[in-house]
């Protein structure tokens, strides 16, 4: 059954409601159930890693789970975990506030206040940087890697400071936002993106066409999937809410002749411009043709900057290894595009951008699902293995939880494929959220130590006894995600169509014969997942 459709009488909608209650309940119920395993993880990480005083919060690198010793400090990638946790956390509630105010009440703003001190703490990895960039020499205030000695002191310098690192930040940063209307995180979030934007390469080649792409770092010549997808979802996001202010900004770029130029514009159509130019340059130069994308480009790391500016230095050809994040943030970053692109109206913009200049809106529209089709399918095959016994995927991930980023990287993937699942023209998004959800509901079952899971989720924790406070983050998002996804498929959901039985419009609100409705006269645009019911009058 299509559970888009509508059910069209009023005597099968009766049926309807009886035979599917049982499935809706269930839907609701799997959807508490989730937060409050959400929940726990992120608790049971919060108490393993995070200590000192407000003003002092620090993340522990890794601990272990049978003693609770802790072990180094986090570098800022792994900081900013604990903030997307939060934040999917506190997303997932928002979701159940109407149908379970209680949950809702006792937990929200728990959780609001410890993302506000996360986010408070992050200036213990913030600095000043001037950067001479490719077309533009400002000063900065990016995150380093590691956390400085004071807040806002840390060393920026050289490869101290990746722009990926900035993606992630400012991606949490405009969903705290959201949660929240903070507008200082919105601005944070804006000056990072922009701070990303003056890293991509203007330069022009022979031809007239810029090399494009943004190395991993100010620090870095090579350029990574890493370093260019992660940004294109937020570009979108701050695309949207820019569009509501029509704020301009001062663009700086390499003309046709490789002179500095600027240009005032609006700053949502820039970023949409760039989340269009930075998916291109990422297919065209990353991609493997099957749907998956190479680690990197590599280059001679010495950076050159002449006049105040810097200069372009060729990279090689696409090499190393296939990680799921990489294709992951393509598909969240072509499923956001898609979500805009819906209820986008007039041209695309081109002002400085020769890939999509003219482009039409119907064919991007048709290239992006396809990708996601074709990456979905393609993750499925490379980064996860069957288990007959589980009758589900397990993602693959690192020999033990010190060893690497495995687990996170699944996260990526998985959120991604939350965001992309009604545009997939297969099931392999489905199968790979529903495949999460039972590895992680076996896990919790069966090798639970207080609220942390282990991140072979399937063959549990062995010998191992550490953990990081990082996968667990991960595990806590991903089970917050899952909640979000049962809830928008929970309980039975009342419509109703323009038309009465001659045809007679209802109201001046309902203008379209093909139109649907809430019963509150609010035009639905798109009609999530779930069973619907459509409300008229009995023709006789």
């Amino acid at each position: 059954m299509n559970m888009r459709s509508l059910l069209m009488t009023t005597v099968v909608a009766l049926c309807a409601t009886t035979c599917f209650e049982t499935s809706a309940q269930d839907n609701s119920e799997m959807a508490v159930r989730d937060i409050e395993r959400a929940a726990q993880i992120l608790d049971a990480a919060w108490d393993h890693s995070i200590y000192g005083p407000d003003e002092n919060l620090m993340l522990a690198d890794s601990y272990d789970t049978m003693t609770g010793n802790r072990y180094g400090i986090a570098d800022v990638w792994p900081y900013t975990a604990a903030i997307e946790a939060h934040c999917s956390l506190l997303e997932a509630l928002d979701a159940v506030r109407d149908t379970n105010p209680l949950l809702y009440e006792e937990n929200h703003e728990k959780y609001a206040v410890r993302l506000a001190l996360l986010i408070d703490n992050l200036d213990w990895y913030r600095g000043n940087l001037r950067l001479s960039a490719y077309a533009c020499n400002k000063e900065w205030q990016p995150y380093a890697v590691p956390r400085g000695g004071e807040p806002g002191q840390a060393n920026v310098s050289g490869i101290l400071n990746v722009y990926d690192d900035q993606m992630w930040i400012a991606r949490e940063l405009i969903r705290a936002y959201r949660l929240t209307g903070n507008e200082e995180w919105l601005l944070t979030a804006t000056h990072l993106t922009d701070y990303v934007l003056a890293g991509w390469d203007c330069w022009r080649d022979a031809e007239g066409n810029e090399y494009g792409g943004i190395t991993w770092g100010p620090g870095y010549n090579s350029k990574h999937a890493c370093s260019n997808a992660p940004i294109i979802q937020p570009l979108v996001w701050l695309a949207e809410i820019y569009g509501d202010f029509g704020e301009e900004t001062e663009y700086y770029y390499r003309d046709e002749s490789n002179a500095v130029a600027n240009v005032t514009v609006d700053r949502s159509a820039l970023y949409l411009d760039f989340a269009l130019r930075v998916y291109d340059w990422q297919k065209v130069n990353l991609a493997d043709g099957k749907g998956v994308y190479y680690d990197m480009m590599g280059a001679d790391n010495t950076i050159k900057v002449s006049r105040g500016y810097r200069q372009h230095v060729d990279c090689g050809g696409r090499t190393g290894t296939f990680f799921s994040y990489n294709t992951g943030t393509m598909i969240g970053g072509a499923a956001s595009l898609l979500d805009y692109l819906e209820e986008y109206e007039g041209e695309l913009p081109d002002f400085a951008n020769a890939h999509t200049a003219g482009v039409d809106i119907d064919r991007l529209t048709a290239m992006l699902r396809d990708d996601i089709t074709l990456s979905a399918r393609a993750s499925i095959s490379n980064f996860a293995r069957y288990v007959r016994a589980q009758k589900s995927y397990e993602f693959n991930t690192d020999a033990t939880a010190e060893n690497g980023f495995n687990t996170w990287f699944n996260d990526v993937l998985i959120r991604a494929m939350a965001d992309a699942e009604k545009w997939a023209d297969n099931t392999s998004a489905t199968t790979a959220l529903e495949s999460t959800q039972n590895n992680l509901d076996y896990a919790w079952e069966n090798y639970n130590r207080s609220g942390s899971l282990p991140i072979h989720l399937i063959d549990g924790w062995g010998s191992e006894t550490r953990s990081k406070a990082f996968h667990q983050f991960a595990f806590a998002s991903e089970y917050a995600l899952l909640s979000l996804r049962q809830s928008k498929t929970a309980g039975v959901n009342m419509v109703q169509t323009d038309t009465d039985c001659d045809g007679a419009i209802h109201d001046g609100a309902f203008h379209d014969s093909n139109a649907i409705y809430d019963l509150q006269g609010r035009r639905l645009q798109e009609i999530p997942d779930g069973l619907y019911i459509r409300n008229h009058r009995l023709c006789k």
